[in-house]
């Protein structure tokens, strides 16, 4: 069972929960399951065929190695109270104090047009005085139009070389405020949002303060399993990267003071991740970032797998290209060790997803091979592996009160697009951007885009009936089958969830922010006011 949502009215003014005392006790017996369980898998009287002992040592101490450092992330939960500067300017704002200059960038490239008219007037409503922009790389005369019936500035560039970085510092080119804010077309932000994000400048060291991103269109399997993973990401992690001046920017929701934009030359334009990149160089130049764990804007997730994957397929070969181009450990580049790291585990993060393959493939080479990597009894390998399983989901669940099976289910589904972006930043071929909602893109059914899943189903189903009709040692045989049965499961679902366009729970109310709840009535006009893996096991 999940927490019961915050009511929306509410969700914008409320901090992330704190880190309770429950949880740093979770974490430390997490640790100590870890090391229970890591002996366990070194000790050789339990080894198997070397080959593939290897392999399973490799997946799971990747995976042990990215826990302790989320964990470690985690415990440096950031609960320090806002500064007493922040405060006193909010309150001298709202006591009319005179603001410095201010431009609101809304980046659109194909975007539904009243799902873009919906961020543009919510913008432009924004508490405080300020000029907004539509940045539109998708030259759309119906986005010129809408900006001009809102009051909006709307800026076009020609070429559009370097994708979203290019198309922010060509808006960069052609305004002049002291600070700027990036919303993606599909984040509607709160009123309320430059007066809680502004004060935090105070201190002249600030180049960014970054809020989290929250999507609100829970339609099907894919949006809300994509959304919780996100959701429990900005709570749980991102305080802890604040702790060490690591947080970094995601695109969207964020505010950055010119002048440190100015002193790295603008948006970082070497990668289509250039959120990422854009803040490892400001804090290689001593710049510091913030983020503020409060909800001022809402988005939507991907609703249909094949979106899903192209977005997991870009955000993971930013991951790559940090890890394996970033040179982080590089001596004299500014980083101090904990930013070092934090960006290391971005990376981490997407290479679980090699552990995953391996696991995924354990239980069809026992049933079919007789082959497995630890030669124990079935209460041996239980009582070390099922205390560290078991203290991984608590510690998630105890902080963000309960997840959701479909971010599990989002998670291993994106395993193959996650090793297909590593082999894409090996070869030198990084992902193509492409707007996470563009239009006419919702709904898309494919059987194509989940093609590896449905190998690795029918690898596990011909397992499973192979070792139920040869069986031989009837307690591995039985638990090599329900692990393999709960693979079919979750690959399942996330082939049903692709080839049916994520149709599955459609019929319920258009989500606030979406297309369909931006479209007037007959006769209406639309709202001019808006009402996201959990640590891969």
């Amino acid at each position: 069972m999940t927490a019961s949502p915050v009511p929306p009215a509410r969700a914008a003014r409320l901090a992330w929960r704190p880190l309770q005392r429950s949880t740093r006790v979770a974490i430390i017996a997490a640790l100590a399951a870890t090391l229970f369980y890591q002996l366990f898998l070194l000790n050789p009287a339990y080894r198997g065929p070397g080959w593939l002992w290897f392999a399973m040592l490799a997946a799971e101490g990747l995976t042990a190695l990215h826990l302790i450092g989320t964990w470690w992330t985690i415990l440096a939960h950031d609960d320090r109270p806002e500064p007493v500067d922040a405060t006193v300017w909010r309150n001298r704002l709202r006591a009319g104090a005179e603001v410095p200059s201010i431009d609101v960038f809304i980046t659109a490239y194909g975007e539904e047009p009243a799902l873009v008219r919906r961020t543009m007037i919510a913008a432009r409503d924004m508490d405080l005085p300020h000029r907004t922009f539509l940045l539109d790389d998708g030259d759309s005369d119906e986005l010129r139009e809408i900006a001009d019936e809102v009051g909006i500035g709307y800026l076009r560039r020609p070429g559009g070389a370097h994708a979203k970085a290019g198309n922010v510092n060509a808006g960069l080119a052609r305004t002049n405020g002291e600070f700027v804010v990036i919303f993606d077309a599909d984040h509607v932000p709160e009123p309320s949002f430059l007066l809680s994000i502004l004060p935090h400048f105070h201190d002249p060291d600030v180049a960014f303060v970054q809020s989290p991103q929250f999507f609100t269109n829970n339609v099907n399997l894919v949006a809300t399993g994509s959304g919780e993973a996100q959701r429990i990401f900005y709570e749980l992690v991102c305080p802890g990267k604040n702790h060490f001046n690591a947080a970094f920017c995601v695109g969207t929701n964020v505010m950055f003071r010119r002048a440190a934009l100015d002193d790295i030359g603008g948006i970082w334009t070497g990668s289509n991740s250039e959120d990422i990149w854009t803040s490892i160089e400001l804090h290689k130049r001593g710049w510091k970032s913030i983020y503020v764990p409060q909800v001022l804007a809402r988005g939507l997730a991907p609703q249909d797998v094949p979106s899903y994957l192209k977005q997991q397929l870009r955000w993971a070969s930013g991951g790559f290209e940090v890890l394996l181009r970033g040179r982080l450990f590089k001596s004299g580049i500014g980083l101090t060790i904990d930013q070092r790291l934090q960006y290391l585990f971005c990376g981490t993060h997407y290479l679980l997803s090699m552990a995953m393959l391996t696991f995924m493939l354990f239980p069809a080479l026992y049933l079919l091979f007789a082959l497995s990597p630890i030669r124990a009894d079935g209460f041996a390998w239980a009582t070390h592996y099922l205390p560290f399983q078991a203290a991984v989901l608590l510690v998630t669940w105890l902080q963000s009160g309960g997840f959701k099976l479909s971010a599990i289910v989002a998670s291993i589904g994106a395993t193959p697009v996650h090793l297909r972006a590593l082999g894409g930043v090996l070869l030198g071929r990084p992902a193509k951007w492409k707007a996470t909602n563009a239009a006419g893109g919702d709904g898309t059914r494919s059987l194509w885009a989940v093609m590896p899943l449905f190998a690795l189903l029918t690898l596990n189903i011909t397992a499973i009936v192979v070792g139920v009709l040869v069986m031989a040692d009837p307690a591995p045989t039985w638990l090599s089958v329900g692990w393999a049965s709960m693979i079919v499961l979750i690959l399942g679902r996330m082939i049903l969830e692709s080839v049916t366009g994520g149709r599955l729970r459609r019929g319920a109310k258009p989500p606030a922010g979406s297309p369909e709840a931006a479209r007037p009535a007959a006769g209406g006009q639309p709202t001019t006011r808006p009402q996201q893996i959990a640590a891969t096991a």
